[in-house]
């Protein structure tokens, strides 16, 4: 165990040479702070990152249903006060039909539910291990404060005393080196300068931008999970109410602060919003993996609040669950996820608005195992697709020190492309960016890099030979125009099962021949088709009909009349054939 105590931190930051910076924003008469620093060598995942577990506590605050739900994709670690009451909740959750293979159990003793506020946080370390940063909880409750450390210690892993009063529930991180808290920390913190809060959060988290905001709510708690939630790196989720709302205005004011804060994507949050006229908890919610769990009213917009989070977070299973809910206590206060310590992590920065580059778009990603086991190169890489076509991979090549690279090719101008990266190790896990692939791609506008282009007109119908014998070959010909002059290749199909390859390329609106042979009888409908540089096809020629060997039906026909007719002329003339021998 790493401890560190105030009195020694306080020394180290006064001795900090290194920059530090807090800067405040004034909007609508409300303060916001943000620091910025660049010297983090930690990192503390997201909530929307791969999680293994979660952890809940025994007496629950939340329904079996809810338990029965998580343990069909993770391990629910529940907090019980002794090994009796450990086999109590086994039994209970046998009878409930929760699949036990997907519990375990932390004996420890609790003073209250809220595994969110006093739970551990998780971290990688320095050294890319998982570690728990356990701070000093904001209540009088000194067994579920030591809780984080009780944790870390059952699982061998090393955890960290961060000396700064906080509640989880008053905290969220991107993942990227950016949390968001209310003001709530300041006041907690009236020791330290919110500086020197700003120095605490980057040593222990690695967090470089601190986005400290008022409450919006005017309620005693002032968590940030009251009334906002963090989707994903730059898609946040705030509470909407009606304009009469006495809340309305500072609401409104984190909106449009949100909206105008950078993400770590370097683009401005993208605001998702969810109606609660009468206070209801939605944006309390659990993101868990491909799942998030919602707490629901059971009134009339509990339905709206689902379609909310469907837009937007598309490709997630969104599931409602009623339970004892306030408007300051719900789901995700009561359910702390435990982060994947093996995860597969892949950190990327996407391809947004309008790009352009004559040989193509780089998408560049720092991808790391933390199972120590190796990437399987051949199923890592971009997936991509232009407009509403269908998705192509392009396998992603090393660029070393775990950064892979990939080069969708360059498209015409005013394309829509949309991507996203998938990896996979020998571990067996296998993971996207975003986190749930194809559904919610990146995308973004081709411009200026290829102009539109047209493909060649129908070629001319072939002109050529229309009847011969098998065996001997024929020439044919054709020709085409490009009105973008570009370059023209022909494909021929020699109507009997046979192709040429493209044959070029030629100059629009040369002649272009090829040549074929037949080696039965029949007749054959051969076309023709172009293609120009930039591989846009024109449609078939219309056909030529070619007949193997040439036809004597006609000939036949007319000497059989013929002798019908002047029989004596005939054998004159089949006498006067033979003795020239014809």
């Amino acid at each position: 165990m790493i401890k560190r105590n105030q009195i020694l931190l306080s020394i180290v930051i006064i001795g900090l040479l290194l920059p530090v910076s807090c800067v405040h924003a004034t909007m609508d008469g409300q303060q916001y702070s943000t620091f910025s620093s660049s010297f983090v060598t930690i990192r503390q995942p997201g909530e929307f990152e791969p999680m293994q577990g979660v952890l809940i506590r025994y007496p629950f605050g939340i329904s079996y249903d809810i338990i029965k739900e998580m343990a069909e994709d993770v391990n629910v670690v529940t907090i019980v006060a002794s090994v009796s009451e450990k086999n109590t909740v086994q039994t209970q959750y046998q009878s409930h039909g929760v699949d036990v293979s997907h519990c375990s159990y932390l004996i420890a003793p609790t003073d209250s539910y809220w595994t969110r506020d006093y739970g551990p946080w998780f971290i990688i370390n320095e050294d890319n291990v998982q570690g728990v940063v356990d701070f000093t909880y904001n209540r009088p409750r000194p067994n579920d404060d030591q809780i984080p450390t009780r944790y870390a210690n059952n699982q061998s892993i090393p955890v960290y005393n961060m000396p700064l009063v906080t509640a989880g529930g008053n905290y969220m991180t991107d993942g990227q080196g950016m949390a968001i808290s209310t003001t709530l920390v300041w006041e907690e913190n009236t020791g330290y300068t919110h500086e020197q809060i700003n120095q605490v959060v980057n040593e222990y988290l690695g967090i470089s931008s601190y986005l400290v905001v008022p409450d919006v709510n005017g309620e005693y708690i002032k968590h940030i999970d009251c009334w906002g939630k963090l989707l994903s790196p730059d898609t946040i989720l705030i509470r909407e109410v009606p304009t009469s709302d006495s809340q309305y205005d500072e609401i409104e004011a984190a909106v449009s602060y949100f909206e105008n804060t950078t993400s770590c994507y370097g683009t401005p949050y993208h605001v998702a919003r969810v109606y609660t006229p009468n206070d209801q908890p939605y944006t309390n919610s659990l993101i868990l993996n491909n799942k998030v769990l919602v707490p629901v009213m059971g009134d009339q917009w509990d339905d709206d609040a689902i379609a909310s989070y469907q837009a937007a977070m598309p490709g997630y299973e969104v599931l409602g669950f009623t339970g004892s809910w306030v408007s300051s206590d719900a789901l995700h206060c009561r359910a702390m996820g435990i982060t994947d310590r093996y995860m597969l992590y892949i950190e990327h920065t996407p391809l947004f608005g309008d790009q352009s580059n004559e040989t193509g778009y780089d998408v560049q990603a720092k991808i790391y195992p933390y199972s120590g086991q190796n990437l399987i190169t051949g199923s890592t890489g971009v997936y991509w697709k232009a407009n509403n076509g269908g998705w192509n991979f392009i396998q992603m090549q090393s660029l070393g020190n775990d950064y892979y690279h990939a080069v969708i090719p360059p498209q015409v101008n005013g394309t829509m492309v949309s991507y996203y990266i998938h990896a996979e190790d020998a571990s067996g896990r296998a993971e996207n960016h975003p986190y749930i692939g194809s559904p919610d791609a990146y995308y973004f506008t081709a411009r200026g890099d290829l102009q539109q282009n047209t493909p060649p007109e129908q070629p001319q119908r072939p002109t050529g030979q229309t009847s011969g014998k098998p065996g001997a070959t024929y020439l044919y010909s054709t020709l085409t125009t490009d009105i973008d002059s570009d370059q023209v290749f022909y494909i021929w199909d020699w109507g009997d099962g046979n192709f040429s390859d493209w044959l070029g390329p030629f100059a629009s609106g040369i002649t272009a021949s090829a040549q074929h042979s037949w080696t039965t009888k029949g007749t054959y409908s051969i076309r023709v088709k172009a293609k120009d540089t930039l591989g846009a096809e024109s449609n078939w020629s219309d056909p030529l009909a070619v007949t193997m060997p040439r036809n004597y039906a006609n000939q036949v026909f007319f000497f059989e009349r013929f002798e019908q007719r002047f029989p004596i002329v005939y054998l004159f003339l089949c006498e006067v054939f033979s003795r020239f021998g014809i």
